[in-house]
């Protein structure tokens, strides 16, 4: 057989060769490609880890009967990037950047239960400054004049606006702030409002490879006392959370053993949601949303929440925010009191720089 031919042979033979290993190969995977590599990595392995694949429906029920109250809720994103922010926004139903301000869970138990909540979100050139020349106060000064709880996931305030919120504490309001791991990093407004509700935010973001929430970022954290947040509530979920702190006030949930600090990678129980009287802060600001609301027992805390939200002192007739700053010796009047539920609406209306919904 002459060379041409012999190369011929070989190459048939080749290719006959592939073919066939090819065939059986499809054959033996069903779908032409060769079986995945096994995990190795025991913290996706652990059937322990996922416990709770099928959550059950979120419950958010309220045990207080107070009367109605005003919450004013500032989501932390700028109105200006998004087009009509308002309450049908912080409800989720608004762009991206209110996706994660997704609080349905806590904003429909108070809306049922009677109460007005209203969303703090105004443009730059809203925002007044204490030394203009009238001497009106800040618009969020305005808002929370009218309002009896404050729930916020902003840290960058001005410092006339910090002037408001803490005199809005003085004067028996409420205050839910909600943080995360990244603010951390922003300073200084982290810093300053911290100081002013006298709190404290840690570093860095908190997780447990031995035991979590179907992955190790989300953990699990544990009543530390009785209390009325954390009433009937065995354990909560914190998607990603970080760990924050009080001098004065009481630890309200831990994170459970085995979790540990990303900053050290050491075990850590620094508290994920503390109290210091009428201010409530929570290293995570994810709990609240519809989904994370079905995890363990977080529509359990979410109406505790609501419920410290509305059981308060607070007299907005009465007790106005910086009133020894406003325009006049005495200031302007301040309002008769928190407004009546109205008959359920689909829309929310605009007043000022907030916008205010009464049902659903």
């Amino acid at each position: 057989m002459n060379r041409p031919a012999t190369l011929l042979v070989a190459f048939l033979v080749t290719f006959a060769t592939i073919t066939a290993g090819s065939a059986v190969a499809g054959y033996a995977t069903a779908d032409g490609t060769a079986p995945s590599p096994e995990i190795e990595n025991d913290h996706y392995l652990e059937e322990d880890l996922i416990n709770d694949g099928t959550p059950g429906q979120a419950d958010v029920t309220m045990s207080s009967d107070e009367s109605s109250q005003t919450v004013v809720v500032d989501p932390g994103v700028e109105a200006g990037g998004t087009p009509g922010l308002g309450l049908l926004a912080l409800l989720g139903f608004g762009g991206p950047d209110v996706a994660d301000r997704d609080i349905r869970p806590l904003a429909n138990a108070l809306i049922e239960n009677g109460h007005d909540v209203r969303v703090y979100a105004p443009d730059d050139d809203q925002r007044r400054p204490r030394d203009s020349p009238d001497g009106e106060p800040t618009t969020l000064g305005e808002e929370l004049a009218e309002a009896d709880a404050f729930v916020t996931f902003r840290t960058d305030y001005s410092d006339e606006e910090l002037e408001d919120i803490e005199s809005f504490v003085d004067g028996d309001g409420r205050v839910l702030l909600a943080t995360e791991p990244g603010a951390t990093f922003e300073q200084p407004g982290p810093a300053s409002l911290d100081a002013r509700l006298d709190v404290t935010t840690g570093t860095g973001y908190v997780y447990n490879m031995a035991e979590n929430d179907l992955n190790y970022q989300r953990v699990y954290a544990e009543p530390d006392a009785d209390s009325a947040l954390t009433a009937d509530v065995d354990r909560a979920v914190f998607p990603t959370a970080t760990t924050v702190g009080t001098a004065a006030g009481s630890a309200e949930f831990r994170p459970i053993a085995g979790s540990e600090l990303s900053t050290t990678r050491a075990a850590t129980e620094e508290p994920l949601l503390v109290r210091d009287d009428g201010v409530v802060m929570v290293g995570d600001s994810d709990f609240l949303s519809p989904e994370n609301a079905q995890r363990a027992d977080n529509d359990v805390l979410i109406g505790n929440l609501a419920d410290f939200l509305v059981t308060n002192d607070r007299n907005p007739a009465r007790q106005p925010p910086n009133t020894d700053d406003r325009a006049g010796p005495t200031g302007p009047t301040g309002p008769t009191g928190p407004t009546q539920p109205q008959e359920p609406t689909e829309n929310a209306t605009s007043a000022g720089g907030s916008d205010t919904a009464t049902a659903r």
